[in-house]
């Protein structure tokens, strides 16, 4: 998950991975797009889920993005066909469910099968690990990450207006950007929660990790869990300013509804959206924008 284990070292592992990736170069574009493959297992296309992945991987590589295999992150990361052409198609699924300003300012992707962090984010890039997660919870992860490209890489300011009293690692964030009108409900800076917050301000623990964490779940919860958080904002003030900003200044005024059949305690606050249930079904079916397969 973005910035886990602080945002100097995001910041330094996405330098890395951008310099890696420079040199090669030839995996910027998607018909030199490869993954290493595991060895011994061979795999054929026969039955009716493995042709819809497959269709799906497909139209990936038709959005405007960049496609990076995983090795060039790992050298440990091995996928077969079968499972890449699964987590491609779940990763076109889930970013043709978000708004279409949001996932074209996705410009560059990772795919890794290892062990690691199963997801960082943070501009225009993402790392996603594919391998020992779940559908549901890998599609959670990426729109958590999707948050913080919203956040830090389509939500932006001016370097003429000057720097802000927030700084994201080593960058400072300047005072024009849109995004600290949220940041500034519960925080002094980006490492201070103001002394008047509460837990109940947060719609995890993790959110109360810093502001960028505090955006990215709130992103979350507000796509995959958007009845849930309405009506925990119903009862507490700060949480309702972070409602009403997402749904003004970054969903144009569109309210979701993916939450599961029964709702918990409004008042309960878990640690980490990303592993919480939601209707990942409906989630995955709600967009007008992604190609049906006509024929099967």
């Amino acid at each position: 998950m973005g910035r886990h284990i602080g945002k100097l070292f995001q910041f330094l592992g996405l330098l890395l991975l951008f310099v890696i990736n420079q040199q090669n170069i030839s995996a910027f574009y998607q018909e030199d797009f490869k993954n290493v493959l595991a060895e011994d297992v061979p795999e054929k296309y026969t039955n009716h889920a493995a042709s819809i992945d497959e269709h799906y991987a497909n139209q990936l590589e038709s959005l405007d993005l960049r496609l990076y295999p995983g090795s060039s992150y790992t050298t440990e990361s091995r996928s077969t066909i079968g499972s890449l052409n699964h987590c491609k198609s779940l990763v076109f699924q889930t970013l043709t469910s978000l708004p279409k300003e949001h996932r074209e300012y996705l410009q560059h992707l990772t795919l890794y099968f290892a062990e690691g962090r199963r997801g960082l984010g943070g501009g225009s890039t993402i790392i996603l690990r594919c391998s020992d997660v779940d559908d549901a919870e890998l599609s959670s992860v990426l729109v958590h990450e999707m948050g913080h490209i919203v956040d830090t890489g389509l939500k932006t300011g001016n370097i003429w207006t000057g720097n802000s009293e927030f700084m994201d690692g080593s960058l400072p964030i300047y005072n024009d950007d849109p995004s600290l009108r949220f940041y500034r409900i519960s925080w002094e800076n980006d490492t201070t929660i103001k002394v008047t917050a509460e837990r109940t301000d947060f719609v995890t623990g993790y959110a109360m990790s810093d502001p960028y964490e505090d955006f990215a779940e709130s992103y979350n919860y507000y796509l995959l869990h958007g009845q849930q958080f309405k009506e925990m904002a119903k009862y507490d003030v700060d949480l309702r300013r972070k409602y009403l900003y997402l749904k003004y200044f970054i969903f144009s005024g569109q309210e979701f509804d993916n939450d599961p059949s029964e709702l918990p305690n409004f008042t309960m606050r878990r640690y980490d959206s990303t592993v919480l249930a939601y209707d990942y079904e409906k989630f995955l079916s709600s967009t007008n924008n992604r190609q049906e397969i006509a024929t099967l």
